[in-house]
Order: structure tokens, then C-alpha cells, then sequence
């Protein structure tokens, strides 16, 4: 209902269809082709919908020949293709017509809407899922689809949606893509599928099972701003940003370097970046400001906090690459960093930093409580406790 000026090429018509048609959402009028149509090749629904589209000038029906067409769904502005699925492998591999031995549906057409709109001009594919079937009692998400059909091959899945996450596998390693499907997989099963992807050779043995796979991620924390005329995501880590992670911190000039990790360093191995991506969201938290297209953008800057439980204060610590600096992303992060510990009942925050450091401690002077300076050797320690405002 948030939406505006949708449009519609679909191979069915619904009730629920109408209702936004009625409300103002469907206007059909920016499709970019048959704009002011909603173009279908069948419907099903009550008879409100039947009457609805009886001699109504804006619907056209067409025979699936059309309607299904690769070319034909190539041609809308931005279209996105949305298909319901029973079931994928940690590959991403895609059964959509069958439950284990019941074949409920002949050949469907989501392979048709699906490579049409990855052709179209701004176009996704998104496939919905829910991670458990009807009881609750069994994953959707499985180590591999040998009982079923393969409607989907992973080479066209692209954005994968359950109740615990979106991501997307377009471009990915099996490694990378096992990972993902597990951290969208119901939070009962995640064990087994990681064990399972170890068998299989999907993840390395020396690979162990992260906190981060059972937290569940708190998407509330997401927020998307502007900067420059530019979108940046403010968002969780998720186990599968190590690799950008790494990009990040090679990007980093030698000050920046220095600042972050108080030495020179020149290599940054995975095991590093699994520490700041396996986190539970409570204790230990990483965000991050990432630009560009979901699924492939560009880390610009970290920020992290991992609690320190004799005090019950959160050690945060930043980085922010070097076009990025000034724009008060460091700020931005901080201060939601600050927000989640509070939440998670964290007592405060506590900072190390170089005495020359007047970057951090202006950004720390930015949060609205009482900062506490003192030296440990030649560290600059800085704390703050939630109780303790700014008068």
C-alpha cells in the first residue's frame, strides 16, 4: 500500500491485484510498455474480480505465447519478476512444482519471467520462500534437492527472500552461496545445514559454525540515507560480507591503517574477517555503510563494538576509506552503535586510540553523554556510560 504507480504483465490476475488497482497503487502508467495496461492471460478470483475486469478498457488479455515471452517482459521499465518456490538446495538450486514425490503442477513459466526480467533495464528477479513448510517441523532450505525436480537452475537464481533475510546469489561461489542460504534458513536448522555443507565440500574443515549463524538478523537496524546525491546502506555484517570486508581495509591508506589497527599491516586474512563478521548482534555487533546494488556493493566504511564483560562496555573501533571521509558516516555509525548496545543492555561504550587522534575523539564528543578521558601508557582511552547524559 506504500507504493506507487506499479504496473502489471502477469500470467494470472488476482483479487488482491484489483484491491491495489483500486487503491491507486496499480496506475500502469510507467510500465514503458503497454502503459496503462494490465496485460494478463488468465484470471482467478471471486466474482468481484470477474466483474472488475469485464469490458474494462484497462485490462488486455493475451495468450501465454505473449504474455510469457522473454522478449515481450524484457521491454518494462525496471520489471520484477516474483515467483513462489517449494523448496532450494544450499547451491541454490530450485524446486517450485513438487513436494517430495507429489508433483502438484505442470511446466510453469517462471523461467520466462524470470530471464525477461533480468534482461529488462533495472529489472530483478525475487523468489519467495517460507523457511519451514506448514508444520514448522522441516526446512525449505536443504543440502541438496534429490527427491525433486529442478524448475530453477542456480545460474538464474538471483534475490532469494525468506522471513529471515534477503540475499542474493547471482555471481557467487558454491562457498559464498551455502553460506547465504543458511543465514536465511529457520535459526532450528542452521547447525544441520552447515554440518551438512562441510560433507559435501562446500565449506572448508577448518571452518567452524559462527555465532552470527544463529543470531538472527536484526533488520530493524538497517537504514538507507543519502550522501552526495549517492544511496548508502547503513546495515548489519552478515557472514557473507567477508570478502568486501577485505576489500574494504586493503582500500585504506597506511594512516588509516595505523588508526584502526594501531600498526602498520599490509595483509588481511580471512580468519580476521570472520571475526568481524561471526557475530550474535548482542554481545559483539559490526555495521556497515555499503554502496551500490544489492548483492554487489562496496563497503566504505565498518564500525564495530565487542563487549567487554568485566565493565559491560562495548569496545567500538571504525574505519571509513578515504573518498568517504568528512561525509559523518563514522558519526552515523557511532551513534547506531551506541543506540544497539543501550538496547542490549550494554552499560556504555570504551574507545583506544592514539592521543593525536582528534578525529575519533571529536566523534566521540558527538554523542550526547558525559565523555571520560585517561591515558593507559600512550593510549588514549575514551568511555561513556548510558546513565551518565550531558547536562
Amino acid at each position: 500500500q506504500d507504493k506507487s504507480d506499479l504496473g502489471i504483465h502477469t500470467q494470472y490476475l488476482t483479487s488482491d491485484i484489483m484491491h491495489l488497482y483500486s487503491a491507486g497503487v496499480i496506475t500502469n502508467r510507467c510500465k514503458g510498455f503497454n502503459d496503462g495496461k494490465m496485460v494478463a492471460s488468465a484470471a482467478i478470483g471471486d466474482a468481484n474480480l470477474y466483474e472488475f475486469i469485464h469490458d474494462n478498457p484497462a485490462v488486455e488479455f493475451h495468450p501465454s505465447d505473449y504474455v510469457n515471452n522473454p522478449s515481450i517482459i524484457a521491454r518494462h521499465n525496471r520489471m520484477v519478476a516474483l515467483n513462489v518456490v517449494t523448496a532450494m538446495d544450499l547451491t541454490g538450486q530450485v524446486a517450485a512444482d513438487s513436494l517430495p514425490y507429489t508433483q502438484f503442477s505442470g511446466v510453469t513459466g517462471m523461467m520466462d519471467f524470470i530471464r525477461g526480467a533480468t534482461q529488462a533495464e533495472g529489472g530483478k528477479s525475487i523468489l519467495l520462500m517460507p523457511a519451514t513448510d506448514a508444520t514448522g517441523k522441516k526446512s525449505r532450505i536443504v543440502p541438496l534437492l534429490n527427491d525433486r525436480a529442478i524448475v530453477i537452475p542456480r545460474g538464474d537464481v538471483h534475490y532469494v527472500a525468506t522471513e529471515y533475510g534477503v540475499v542474493n546469489l547471482f555471481g557467487k561461489s558454491f562457498q559464498e552461496r551455502a553460506l547465504a542460504m543458511i543465514s536465511i534458513a529457520h535459526p532450528d536448522f542452521r547447525d544441520e545445514l552447515f554440518f551438512e555443507a562441510k560433507k559435501m565440500g562446500l565449506f572448508s574443515q577448518e571452518r567452524t559454525l559462527t555465532e552470527s549463524i544463529h543470531g538472527i538478523y536484526p533488520v530493524e537496524l538497517e537504514e538507507n540515507i543519502k550522501i552526495d546525491g549517492e544511496i548508502v546502506t547503513i546495515r548489519p555484517a552478515k557472514p557473507i560480507d567477508e570478502r568486501r570486508i577485505q576489500e574494504h581495509f586493503y582500500t585504506l591508506d597506511k594512516n588509516d591503517v595505523i588508526s584502526r589497527f594501531f600498526h602498520e599491516k599490509t595483509t588481511f586474512l580471512r580468519k580476521e574477517m570472520q571475526g568481524i563478521t561471526q557475530i550474535d548482534y548482542v554481545n559483539n555487533l559490526t555495521l556497515l555503510a555499503v554502496v551500490g546494488e544489492f548483492g554487489f556493493g562496496r563497503v566504505v566504511a565498518v564500525g564495530e563494538y565487542l563487549i567487554e564483560e568485566s565493565k559491560n562496555l562495548a569496545e567500538v573501533a571504525f574505519s571509513v576509506s578515504r573518498a568517504w571521509q568528512g561525509k559523518k558516516l563514522g558519526k552515523i555509525l557511532l551513534h547506531k552503535l551506541a543506540e544497539a548496545a543501550k538496547k542490549n543492555g550494554i552499560s556504555g561504550l570504551i574507545a583506544f586510540t592514539n592521543h593525536d587522534n582528534k578525529g575519533m575523539i571529536r566523534l566521540f564528543e558527538t554523542l550526547p553523554y558525559q565523555i571520560n578521558k585517561k591515558f593507559e601508557e600512550d593510549v588514549l582511552v575514551l568511555t561513556c556510560r548510558f546513565d551518565q547524559p550531558k547536562s
